[in-house]
């Protein structure tokens, strides 16, 4: 009679041990489902009667992410007397982590008079790029649109999305530029958090 219980017992724990093993296996086949939701802006900021060149990247995931760093390029540069070499590229590292529905913003103005060569005059250039991010062990990157900007040293005159459909840009002062990322963006009607990165 124990020996029949016995026999019965690990039968039964053999049986759930298998379902549990098959259960496990079948999870890991099947990926996670991560809704990366990463959204640059470009966009001018006020302060003090002082016009700068921000980027701001919302988190509309569900999930905190880290971003990496943004590369930034500069093409069709309109710029005279440079004093310094323009690269015509900049590496802006960033190395933070963006919560759910907040905002990381950072100003872009002195990089981008740098990268342009520092002109002591008015000039412009169009400038596009990438962020690179990560949700977990997920990586992935956000484009930003290309933007025509125009400035004079490190005063921001005005910003301009151009559209990949029309060759006439959009002027867009005051007003955030959301660029595309891997996933299709769409707008949040909640009103993020911002917090302010440095250089």
């Amino acid at each position: 009679m124990i020996w029949g219980l016995l026999i019965v017992v690990f039968s039964l724990m053999l049986i759930l041990g298998a379902l549990l093993f098959l259960y496990r296996q079948r999870k890991k086949d099947i990926p996670s489902d991560i809704h990366i939701d990463l959204c640059p802006a470009v966009r001018i900021t006020t302060f003090d009667g002082w016009q700068a060149l921000e980027l701001q990247l919302v988190n509309r995931s569900d999930a905190k992410v880290w971003v990496e760093e943004a590369n930034l390029v500069i093409t069709d540069l309109e710029a005279n007397f440079q004093t310094a070499l323009a690269t015509g590229q900049h590496i802006h590292k960033i190395r933070q982590s963006i919560i759910p529905d907040e905002c990381l913003s950072m100003s872009l103005t002195g990089s981008l008079y740098d990268a342009a060569g520092r002109p002591q005059g008015p000039y412009s250039f169009q400038i596009w790029g990438t962020i690179h991010y990560r949700i977990g062990e997920k990586w992935a990157q956000a484009n930003i649109r290309p933007h025509r900007i125009n400035m004079v040293a490190l005063s921001v005159l005005r910003v301009q999305r151009i559209r990949q459909k029309s060759t006439t840009p959009e002027v867009h002062n005051d007003e955030a530029i959301v660029s595309d990322s891997l996933n299709q963006v769409t707008p949040s009607k909640e009103t993020p958090k911002v917090k302010s990165a440095g250089r």
